[in-house]
């Protein structure tokens, strides 16, 4: 009986101990989340296409994360084009209003990002980085307007809109 009563207390203070640690591991990285999302207050983007007129094939999209603080700043790479082909985080629409169709691939994520899903942006630096939009959209020949929507989880605005031709 007293055997019996030791491995209870003993499998109990393992388990209690594990769903401590586990529940400071959560807290950490909610502040390392946290953290990130201020820091991207200080960060803005900035859309370009170098090609203001392309084909429906290839339109090409510059996409730049600007830090002009004087500290690096981080943010979620998640909905960016830093992490290509994964996720929809344009709106693109035609003249009539009309949003292009998106035929890429979409992801279920764990909150909080881990550690390694951040990026940083030096201070008074950028990153950039350049994309197909035809791989992910849909594009009929027409005039498009082109906004970045992914700041949920990122954290980074929206930024600029920019407009394109394709043929």
């Amino acid at each position: 009986m007293k055997h019996q009563l030791f491995t209870i207390f003993t499998l109990a203070a393992i388990f209690a101990a594990g769903c401590h640690a586990q529940k400071d591991t959560t807290t950490a990285a909610a502040q390392d989340s946290t953290t990130a999302q201020a820091d991207t207050a200080r960060l803005q983007t900035r859309l370009s296409i170098p090609a203001q007129t392309a084909s429906a094939d290839s339109v090409m999209l510059t996409f730049t994360v600007i830090n002009q603080s004087n500290q690096p700043q981080r943010f979620c790479k998640w909905e960016t084009p830093f992490e290509p082909r994964l996720g929809k985080y344009f709106e693109i629409q035609n003249a009539q209003g009309t949003e292009a169709l998106f035929k890429g691939a979409m992801a279920r994520r764990v909150m909080p990002p881990p550690a390694e899903a951040y990026l940083t942006v030096a201070p008074h630096d950028s990153l950039t980085t350049t994309i197909n939009l035809a791989h992910n959209y849909t594009l009929q020949p027409g005039t498009y307007t082109v906004k970045y929507t992914g700041g949920g989880v990122s954290g980074l605005g929206d930024g600029n809109d920019v407009g394109v031709k394709v043929n």
